[in-house]
């Protein structure tokens, strides 16, 4: 009798420490899964990182190049609007420029070309595409997936001044606004003639970090301006 009753108690004990085992390994394995997955979210999210900065990288090299040959601006399609700072102003359509041709002499045209939602709104059916193409030849897609938008003005080639301390936003935007193209720019001596564009500002926005749903929470904005060299020197 007694011998039975160790035995029962012997085996209790044994289930005991396997359900503290087994209430152990669960938590181990939890604390884990927890582990990787906030492991594999920061490494998506530094992927992501890294894709808009390649794409934007290499959009940015070739337009540079690009602009800084540039002879001519034949035509700049974008949202014309009459203050600077609208949210929709300068959204491309497209841009064509002439290049001097890089085989041979005399010039070739090249034009930057957007394909995607209307007024760039991000569209979970629709990709926001640039692509850029050379006279004659085929059109290669630049920026494909992250693109939240891309601005071009055309200038008058003014290397601007920063707003000073004491100026009110208002006279900035003023000082500003006649040195930028615009078809029918209000300022009177405004920049409403594209044959007098000498400079090129282009501001890249690019879809940095998305959320589980692929929903965009965080942008990166590129910014620069290009003085063409050959056109400058053409027309000085």
């Amino acid at each position: 009798m007694m011998k039975q009753m160790l035995q029962n108690r012997k085996t209790g004990f044994t289930l005991a420490e396997i359900l503290v085992s087994f209430l152990i390994l669960g938590i181990a394995l939890t604390i884990g899964y927890t582990f990787l997955e906030r492991t594999f979210v920061s490494l998506e999210r530094q992927k992501q990182s890294l894709d808009t900065l390649h794409e934007a990288r290499n959009f940015l090299m070739v337009i540079e190049r690009d602009l800084r040959e540039m002879t001519q601006v034949i035509e700049l399609d974008t949202i014309f609007k009459s203050s600077l700072f609208n949210e929709e102003n300068a959204l491309l359509y497209k841009l064509v420029i002439e290049v001097p041709a890089r085989k041979g002499g005399g010039y070739q045209k090249v034009t930057y070309s957007y394909e995607g939602p209307d007024k760039y709104t991000d569209s979970p059916n629709a990709n926001k595409v640039i692509y850029r193409q050379i006279e004659g030849g085929v059109k290669k897609a630049l920026i494909t997936t992250q693109l939240n938008y891309l601005k071009i003005w055309g200038t008058d080639g003014t290397i601007f001044r920063n707003r000073h301390p004491d100026e009110s936003l208002a006279d900035y935007r003023n000082y500003l606004a006649p040195h930028y193209y615009h078809p029918s720019n209000p300022s009177a001596d405004g920049l409403r003639d594209i044959s007098k564009i000498r400079g090129i500002e282009v501001q890249l926005s690019m879809h940095e970090l998305f959320d589980s749903e692929k929903k965009p929470i965080k942008q990166r904005t590129f910014v620069t301006r290009i003085y063409p060299r050959i056109l400058n020197a053409k027309f000085d």
